[in-house]
Protein backbone atom coordinates (compact mmCIF):
# COMPACT_ATOMS: atom_id res chain seq x y z
CA UNK A 1 0.00 0.00 0.00
CA UNK A 2 1.24 3.49 -0.79
CA UNK A 3 0.97 6.51 1.47
CA UNK A 4 -2.20 7.82 -0.19
CA UNK A 5 -4.01 4.50 0.17
CA UNK A 6 -3.08 4.23 3.85
CA UNK A 7 -4.36 7.77 4.53
CA UNK A 8 -7.62 7.18 2.61
CA UNK A 9 -8.17 3.87 4.39
CA UNK A 10 -7.90 5.70 7.70
CA UNK A 11 -10.27 8.45 6.55
CA UNK A 12 -12.95 5.90 5.67
CA UNK A 13 -13.40 5.26 9.40
CA UNK A 14 -13.91 8.94 10.28
CA UNK A 15 -17.42 10.38 10.01
CA UNK A 16 -17.35 13.70 8.19
CA UNK A 17 -19.71 16.19 6.68
CA UNK A 18 -18.85 18.62 3.94
CA UNK A 19 -21.21 21.58 4.32
CA UNK A 20 -23.29 22.77 1.40
CA UNK A 21 -22.22 26.40 1.58
CA UNK A 22 -24.81 27.49 -1.00
CA UNK A 23 -27.65 26.14 1.14
CA UNK A 24 -26.06 27.61 4.28
CA UNK A 25 -25.95 31.04 2.61
CA UNK A 26 -29.64 30.86 1.74
CA UNK A 27 -30.49 29.63 5.22
CA UNK A 28 -28.51 32.48 6.81
CA UNK A 29 -30.36 34.96 4.58
CA UNK A 30 -33.73 33.65 5.77
CA UNK A 31 -32.65 33.67 9.43
CA UNK A 32 -31.19 37.20 9.23
CA UNK A 33 -34.23 38.45 7.33
CA UNK A 34 -36.46 37.25 10.17
CA UNK A 35 -34.24 38.30 13.09
CA UNK A 36 -32.85 41.62 11.91
CA UNK A 37 -35.16 42.82 9.12
CA UNK A 38 -38.58 41.61 10.38
CA UNK A 39 -39.01 39.62 7.14
CA UNK A 40 -39.14 42.87 5.18
CA UNK A 41 -36.69 41.70 2.52
CA UNK A 42 -37.81 39.57 -0.43
CA UNK A 43 -38.09 35.82 -0.02
CA UNK A 44 -35.41 34.06 -2.05
CA UNK A 45 -36.66 32.80 -5.41
CA UNK A 46 -35.73 32.84 -9.07
CA UNK A 47 -36.74 36.52 -8.99
CA UNK A 48 -34.53 37.52 -6.03
CA UNK A 49 -31.35 35.55 -5.41
CA UNK A 50 -28.61 35.22 -2.82
CA UNK A 51 -25.65 33.36 -4.31
CA UNK A 52 -21.91 32.97 -4.36
CA UNK A 53 -20.40 34.44 -7.50
CA UNK A 54 -16.93 35.10 -8.85
CA UNK A 55 -16.14 38.79 -8.58
CA UNK A 56 -13.33 40.94 -9.90
CA UNK A 57 -10.81 42.49 -7.58
CA UNK A 58 -11.40 42.61 -3.89
CA UNK A 59 -15.19 43.03 -3.93
CA UNK A 60 -16.67 41.10 -1.02
CA UNK A 61 -20.25 41.29 -2.20
CA UNK A 62 -22.88 43.34 -3.93
CA UNK A 63 -26.58 44.01 -3.89
CA UNK A 64 -28.38 44.51 -7.19
CA UNK A 65 -31.75 46.22 -6.84
CA UNK A 66 -34.64 45.34 -9.16
CA UNK A 67 -34.24 48.67 -10.97
CA UNK A 68 -30.52 48.21 -11.43
CA UNK A 69 -31.00 44.60 -12.56
CA UNK A 70 -33.43 45.81 -15.23
CA UNK A 71 -30.96 48.46 -16.43
CA UNK A 72 -28.08 45.95 -16.52
CA UNK A 73 -30.03 43.22 -18.32
CA UNK A 74 -29.73 42.59 -22.02
CA UNK A 75 -32.00 40.64 -24.34
CA UNK A 76 -29.50 37.77 -24.19
CA UNK A 77 -28.67 37.96 -20.49
CA UNK A 78 -31.24 38.90 -17.91
CA UNK A 79 -29.78 40.01 -14.58
CA UNK A 80 -31.70 38.95 -11.48
CA UNK A 81 -31.98 41.23 -8.49
CA UNK A 82 -30.46 40.06 -5.24
CA UNK A 83 -27.27 39.59 -3.30
CA UNK A 84 -24.01 38.18 -4.58
CA UNK A 85 -21.18 37.13 -2.26
CA UNK A 86 -17.67 36.70 -3.61
CA UNK A 87 -17.12 32.98 -4.10
CA UNK A 88 -13.59 33.37 -2.67
CA UNK A 89 -15.29 33.57 0.75
CA UNK A 90 -17.05 30.21 0.36
CA UNK A 91 -16.01 28.14 3.35
CA UNK A 92 -15.26 31.18 5.51
CA UNK A 93 -18.69 31.28 7.13
CA UNK A 94 -18.07 34.12 9.64
CA UNK A 95 -16.80 36.39 6.83
CA UNK A 96 -19.73 35.43 4.62
CA UNK A 97 -22.20 36.31 7.36
CA UNK A 98 -20.65 39.74 7.87
CA UNK A 99 -20.77 40.46 4.13
CA UNK A 100 -24.30 39.06 3.89
CA UNK A 101 -25.57 41.37 6.65
CA UNK A 102 -23.87 44.30 4.92
CA UNK A 103 -25.60 43.55 1.61
CA UNK A 104 -28.93 42.89 3.32
CA UNK A 105 -28.78 46.39 4.77
CA UNK A 106 -28.51 47.70 1.22
CA UNK A 107 -31.37 45.41 0.15
CA UNK A 108 -33.48 47.05 2.88
CA UNK A 109 -33.27 50.28 0.90
CA UNK A 110 -30.23 51.95 2.41
CA UNK A 111 -28.01 53.23 -0.39
CA UNK A 112 -24.34 53.97 0.19
CA UNK A 113 -22.44 53.95 3.46
CA UNK A 114 -23.52 57.22 5.05
CA UNK A 115 -25.16 57.94 8.40
CA UNK A 116 -28.23 55.70 8.00
CA UNK A 117 -26.03 52.76 6.99
CA UNK A 118 -23.66 53.34 9.92
CA UNK A 119 -26.63 53.65 12.28
CA UNK A 120 -27.95 50.25 11.17
CA UNK A 121 -24.51 48.65 11.64
CA UNK A 122 -24.22 50.29 15.07
CA UNK A 123 -27.60 48.90 16.10
CA UNK A 124 -26.52 45.40 15.07
CA UNK A 125 -23.28 45.82 17.01
CA UNK A 126 -25.16 46.95 20.15
CA UNK A 127 -27.39 43.87 19.89
CA UNK A 128 -24.28 41.65 19.73
CA UNK A 129 -25.15 40.30 16.30
CA UNK A 130 -21.54 40.28 15.13
CA UNK A 131 -20.01 38.70 18.25
CA UNK A 132 -20.27 35.08 17.03
CA UNK A 133 -18.55 36.04 13.76
CA UNK A 134 -15.56 37.88 15.27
Amino acid sequence: MNEEQIIYQHLDDIPRVVPDYDKLLQSDYAIFNERHFQNSLPVLSECFICVFQQMPGDNAGMYISPDRAERMSTDETPIRPGIRINSKFKGFTPHVRIVLLHEMIHASGIVGHKEDFRAFISALLRKGVYEPFL
